[in-house]
Order: C-alpha cells, then structure tokens, then sequence
C-alpha cells in the first residue's frame, strides 16, 4: 500500500505554474501561504529546496523582487507537506531584513533531483 500511494507524488520538482491552485493563497498585499507536497521519502534537504523555488516563482510571477520565509509548518505522513509565510520585496532591496533573498538568483540555482535507489 505504501510503495503504490509513494507513487502517486513524484520526486522530482513541480513548477507553480503547474502545481494547482492550492499552493499559494494571498494573506496580505504582499504576503503568502506558500506549500509544497511531496513523497514522504524526499529528504528535508531536497523538500526545503523545493519550497525555496516554488516561494521565488511566486515572487516573479507577483512582480516582486525579493522573498523572506517566515513561519513554518511541516507536516510528514505518507505524503510530506511544508506550508510557509512568504514575504514579498520588490527594488530598492530593503535593509534589516535577515535573510532576504533575490528571487532571479534563486530561479538560477539548479534543482537537482536525486537518484531513486
């Protein structure tokens, strides 16, 4: 039962243009709920890389610039499900933010998907 329910959710990463509509709700002007699912077998690593991609999409596609991820909810069971505040900057890049991250250079870095043993 397992293995054919781990089937169901790829390893690999799934764009938010092609995600569905469940992925980022709109909390504020300028911030989000932003959610990733994947298998429960993806690593924490590999999972948080992902949200750190769907969160920069995001940021693109609103017309902003910069991203700061705040609040975090994990969620593991059969399926792993991350939900994330998600602040949105756009230029001047503002000061005192820690962490803040540009989402052109985040959409740069390469995913790379590990190899299924």
């Amino acid at each position: 039962l397992v293995a054919s329910l781990a089937g169901c959710t790829t390893a690999h990463y799934t764009p938010l243009g092609e995600a569905g509509n469940d992925v980022a709700e709109q909390l504020k002007e300028n911030v989000y709920r932003v959610e990733y699912r994947t298998s429960a077998f993806t690593s924490q690593e590999q999972l948080d890389r992902y949200l750190r991609r769907r969160c920069a999409e995001l940021t693109i596609r609103e017309r902003y610039d910069y991203f700061h991820m705040g609040g975090r909810l994990d969620v593991l069971g059969l399926l792993r499900r991350t939900a994330m505040t998600v602040t949105l900057y756009k230029n001047p890049k503002p000061v005192g933010i820690p962490d803040l991250q540009n989402a052109k250079d985040v959409l740069t870095e390469t995913i790379v998907t590990p190899p299924l043993d």
